[in-house]
């Protein structure tokens, strides 16, 4: 394992993209796609799938057991994704800066979903539920917007097409789509609106 992060910490800094994503595969297994662009970031994970034309900026941290990115996703710089479980993301989203994932459990994000702006904060475990080995995993669909400084609490799930506004405290389920939610804690505050074409 030290062997493995020794190795890791040195690829971290390979300027070409195409021999830290070639090293990748041949010495660890990681399945990689086509047209892949990895800046310096640490990828210390069990299992790693990544789709083809994925951009990884700098200052990306995953220590976590798999991570799954879907093709065309972006995941720009400063991120944090730790922790023993899975994160997954799908195709066509964005992660922007300086967010933090916490994979005590799993997360997993949809197609086309923007994680925004930066400083905010996914919680996958807590102290009671933990111990009642409550499944705590966070799930995000497809087409959501979350703002940014949002904190999600331990359990959310957010169906499609939803925003969530900047600096929200989200907790529970919010089943409906084309809602905007916001708040602390969040509650929805307008219904049958589409923030792709309405906000």
């Amino acid at each position: 394992m030290k062997v493995k992060v020794y190795c890791l910490k040195i690829i971290k800094y390979i300027p070409s993209s195409f021999l830290k994503v070639l090293l990748f595969k041949n010495l660890f297994g990681y399945k990689i796609g086509k047209n892949v662009k990895i800046g310096k970031a640490m990828i210390n994970c069990k299992n790693v799938f990544i789709g083809d034309d994925v951009f990884i900026a700098d200052r990306n941290n995953f220590s976590c057991n798999q991570i799954n990115i879907g093709n065309s996703t972006k995941i720009h710089s400063e991120n944090s994704f730790l922790g023993k479980g899975n994160f997954k993301i799908g195709n066509n989203s964005r992660i922007i800066n300086n967010h933090y994932f916490d994979l005590w459990n799993d997360i997993s994000i949809g197609n086309n979903t923007w994680i925004a702006g930066k400083e905010s904060q996914f919680w996958t475990h807590g102290s009671i539920q933990t111990k009642t080995k409550k499944d705590l995993s966070i799930v995000i669909k497809d087409n959501i917007y979350i703002g940014s400084s949002t904190k999600i609490a331990p359990g959310v799930k957010i169906e499609s097409i939803n925003l969530v506004g900047l600096g929200s405290v989200v907790m529970g389920q919010f089943n409906e789509s084309k809602t905007i939610i916001l708040g602390n804690p969040s509650k929805v505050i307008k219904k049958d609106i589409d923030w792709r074409t309405n906000w």
